[in-house]
């Protein structure tokens, strides 16, 4: 109540005295005022959070829609598949973002406090990571680590360009999303990033907290932030495709949960139908062919993001009979997912036919790839 009435005093008239009216309802905005049950606001809450997002939800965006904006403050060109900085399509967990780098130019140097997928789809470059700096072309995969500085360069004629997958939405809706800009600001000048204090060595609560943060604490010097696609190896799968890691925790990468892979589909085959917990978007490379979604048919060809709800019954298919189609699929498997199968059990978050039906590719002759293109 004193409290109220300080707030009071600071909003008086040129008198000094506001009417005893005004003071009440100024003091009635500084306490609770409903008549509905925490029941009844929380489902009417919820309700109208599901009937929100259910409309922005989409399952193909075509890579000749996305538009690309001069973007100054960094010196690069964007555009937005997935994402509120779009304006069209917010999401909620993952965000995908076109990046051009122009021909002869070095961005500003940034970092942010999510971790995000780098994937080039043209030219060449070098990307620094806390003063680190990786030579990349085509094809290559790279991961930006949270509170990690970095800016990127193109040295040559032609421009560059990648795409980009962040966890950058699910920390906003959690209140951690934090982005800060360096200019161009050497490496060395720039503030460091936070640091886990060291452990203190006591066996109690506190101390078992800093001994086990200091243990998962990756550290800049050793952790792996590039995959080199000369270096990787496809294996054929029981799914029906051939498929290789990019990123994930299984290769020596330490995201906060994102995870890559390249799905290659057969010549005029396909991919055994699933469903799982938590989306899965699926950015084509190249080739030619149709995703089933939930019973309806999209087709998709190079430059397309596919978008898989949570919990949707999908198969992809290469509509192509000679040549094969690659796609590569991001998610946040390894942390929102695990947690979303801890705190659901016994719900299976994961779902596949019994039999599975998947094609026979005991008889196809993979290509071989070198650079990124088939030799």
């Amino acid at each position: 109540m004193l409290n109220a009435f300080r707030m009071l005093d600071s909003i008086r008239g040129g008198d000094g005295v506001i009417a005893l009216d005004d003071r009440r309802a100024a003091m009635a905005k500084s306490v609770t005022q409903t008549q509905l049950t925490h029941y009844e606001i929380q489902k009417q809450r919820r309700a109208r959070v599901v009937e929100e997002w259910r409309n922005y939800r989409t399952c193909l965006i075509r890579g000749a829609d996305v538009v690309l904006e001069e973007c100054p403050a960094t010196r690069t060109r964007r555009g937005v598949y997935m994402g509120a900085d779009g304006g069209v399509h917010p999401t909620k967990v993952l965000d995908a973002t076109l990046h051009e780098i122009p021909a002869h130019t070095t961005t500003t140097v940034h970092r942010h406090s999510w971790d995000a997928i780098m994937f080039v789809t043209g030219g060449s470059g070098w990307t620094e990571i806390d003063g680190r700096r990786i030579q990349w072309k085509a094809w290559d995969t790279l991961h930006l680590p949270a509170w990690a500085w970095h800016r990127h360069g193109n040295e040559s004629d032609l421009d560059a360009r990648y795409v980009s997958w962040s966890v950058q939405p699910m920390h906003e809706s959690l209140g951690t999303a934090v982005l800060e800009e360096g200019g161009d600001t050497s490496y060395v000048d720039l503030p460091k990033g936070p640091e886990t204090a060291p452990p203190t060595g006591g066996d109690d609560p506190y101390g078992r907290r800093l001994q086990r943060m200091h243990q998962q604490a990756p550290r800049s010097d050793d952790r792996r932030l590039i995959t080199r696609f000369d270096e990787i190896t496809p294996k054929v799968t029981k799914r029906g495709a051939r498929s290789a890691f990019l990123m994930d925790e299984s290769i020596g990468y330490r995201t906060a949960g994102l995870s890559a892979v390249m799905h290659e589909l057969a010549p005029g085959l396909w991919q055994s139908k699933h469903r799982h917990g938590g989306e899965a978007w699926l950015h084509v490379i190249d080739g030619h062919g149709h995703s089933e979604i939930e019973g309806e048919s999209y087709e998709w060809g190079p430059d397309d993001l596919v978008v898989v709800d949570h919990w949707a019954w999908h198969q992809h298919f290469n509509d192509d009979k000679k040549n094969t189609a690659r796609l590569i699929r991001v998610h946040n498997f390894d942390a929102l997912y695990d947690m979303m199968r801890v705190l659901l059990d016994p719900m299976v978050l994961f779902e596949e036919p019994a039999q599975l039906d998947a094609p026979d590719v005991s008889n196809v002759e993979w290509p071989h790839f070198q650079h990124g293109r088939p030799q």
